[in-house]
């Protein structure tokens, strides 16, 4: 038997620092392989089993955990599971992480213990030398997976699979990314039967806005640019994989007939790429008339969109999506290997705002070479797109993402430990204690330019616009349905945090109550 573990999601406890959890579809699509290879397995889904139990988490009362804890999720692995396999998409997640592995070690000494998703892949040694972990699984992973749980199955060596890292006495043997699938519509589909799909969809619990029943879906597979600040290139190369337009559709017609969505969220790094592949999925779409929305949540990019394209893409059904331009300084965007036309950008970006889509910006300050000249250069961009009649833009410290060329240049210069403290700081970025990796500006002079940037959009937008925010607020109040990511953090406030704040104090723990007055 092999169990696949999804880790809770972990909140700070104030509830606005939160690796929120949405469906695992990365495990999915590992669930989806093994039950192609009719490989036995069970998913123990630590968030979508108990998505609305919120409690401190025992390590660490600065922190809360939305789902199962990490002995309650070890309770559920079947007896005489002979491999236990955890995702670890973001390292803010590691530190339950590695607990949940240490459990899963005492509870099952003989068993073999792998992790997948990006975390392992940036830092494969780090896993190996620090945790339980047995193997690591680098890269796209679902071939692999099969490849290596089949001969643990079997009880053959799994040394001579690709794409793994593994401790072989004392030295870590890392094979490489395991190598890339270019016939992506073969892969088989995510297995959402062996998850509780519906906890995540009656709960809204997804990363895109609340358009309706949602399904989180890839239409692509990696991204052909390599920006420093990005750990892409380290997972999926710069190799680009649409499937065909056909094969998506085909997904969404299921979801629609299954599990009754009217909206899907494209998961992808950056689903529009190629022109032609754009207008024929959104024709697909538009031809088969299947009532579904969809949304680009995790961001796009702008060089092919023109009028045509989003006349398109809209009349298809999409109606909200965002744009990264990261900086507003050209030369900033070089030093990063932003490859970004700005004033095509923001052609694109008038062209999206005349069709009537909700579109956001998203921007990070603070690179090692950032300079107050490049933060006012976005600024002044920032205003402009605020004039433009841009819904929202999302300004974020920046952090070394572990697996980005920029990662590796600041643990070479000496300027990274990794430890506990540095992978979960990006939970922190919103704070002024937040760390700068700036060398020109401090921490703090980062916090409030950021929050300068943020009042300057919004003053303009309002001045611009000044029913727009009302009519998003009482829409979101009135039928539950998003049209920006601040109507989401506003339902999401006003609906749970009182509830975590009750939820989040355990009996075992009497000191959290008074930690919980404190930081309420």
């Amino acid at each position: 038997m092999i169990a696949l573990i999804n880790p809770p999601g972990f909140k700070s406890l104030s509830g606005l620092q939160t690796h929120a959890p949405n469906p695992p579809l990365g495990l999915a699509y590992v669930a989806g392989a093994l039950k192609a290879a009719a490989l036995p397995y069970r998913v123990i889904d630590a968030a979508g089993e108990a998505l609305h139990q919120i409690r401190v988490y025992p390590e660490r009362p600065d922190f809360m955990v939305q789902g199962l804890l990490p002995d309650e999720v070890i309770d559920r692995v079947p007896a005489g599971t002979r491999a236990i396999g955890i995702t670890c998409l973001f390292s803010s997640l590691w530190p339950i992480v590695r607990d949940l592995a240490a459990r899963a070690r005492d509870r099952f000494p003989d068993a073999t213990l792998v992790l997948g998703g990006e975390h392992g892949t940036a830092v494969p040694e780090y896993v190996l030398r620090t945790s339980a972990f047995d193997v690591v699984v680098l890269g796209e992973g679902e071939e692999t997976a099969v490849a290596l749980f089949g001969a643990i199955c079997d009880g053959r060596s799994y040394r001579d699979v690709p794409g793994l890292a593994y401790t072989d006495g004392s030295r870590v043997v890392n094979t490489g990314l395991s190598p890339r699938k270019k016939q992506v519509d073969e892969i088989a589909w995510p297995d959402w039967d062996t998850f509780p799909i519906e906890a995540y969809i009656a709960g809204d619990q997804m990363n895109g806005l609340n358009m309706g029943r949602s399904m989180p879906l890839l239409a692509t597979r990696g991204c052909p640019y390599q920006c420093t600040f990005c750990s892409s290139p380290s997972m999926w190369t710069q190799r680009y994989i649409p499937r065909a337009p056909a094969a998506v559709a085909d997904e969404i017609a299921f979801y629609r007939q299954t599990y009754r969505i009217e909206n899907v969220d494209f998961q992808d790094l950056t689903a529009i790429v190629n022109r032609t592949w754009a207008l024929e999925f959104a024709r697909e779409l538009v031809s088969r008339d299947l009532g579904v929305t969809w949304q680009m949540p995790s961001g796009t990019r702008s060089e092919v969109f023109d009028d045509e394209v989003t006349d398109w893409l809209y009349r298809s059904g999409c109606r909200a999506l965002s744009f990264a331009p990261e900086s507003g300084d050209p030369a900033m965007l070089a030093r990063i290997k932003k490859q970004v036309d700005l004033d095509h950008m923001i052609a694109a970006i008038r062209s999206t705002v005349r069709q009537g889509f909700s579109l956001s910006c998203f921007f990070v300050i603070g690179f090692p070479d950032e300079t107050r000249g490049s933060l006012r250069a976005t600024l002044r961009l920032i205003r402009r797109l605020a004039v433009l009649g841009l819904d929202e833009v999302s300004v974020a410290k920046f952090v070394p993402y572990p697996g980005s060329a920029m990662f590796r240049r600041l643990v070479a210069e000496g300027r990274i430990a990794l430890n506990d403290e540095f992978f979960i700081a990006p939970m922190d970025m919103f704070s002024a204690k937040s760390r700068s990796y700036c060398d020109a500006v401090s921490s703090r002079r980062l916090y409030w330019t950021m929050m300068w940037m943020y009042v300057n959009f919004f003053a303009i937008a309002f001045v611009c616009r000044p029913l727009r925010p009302l009519r998003i607020i009482a829409k979101a109040l009135l039928t539950g349905h998003e049209e920006s990511r601040y109507a989401k953090w506003l339902l999401d406030r006003l609906f749970t945090r009182r509830r975590w704040r009750r939820e989040a104090v355990p009996a075992a723990m009497p000191h959290a109550e008074g930690l919980a007055r404190k930081r309420a």
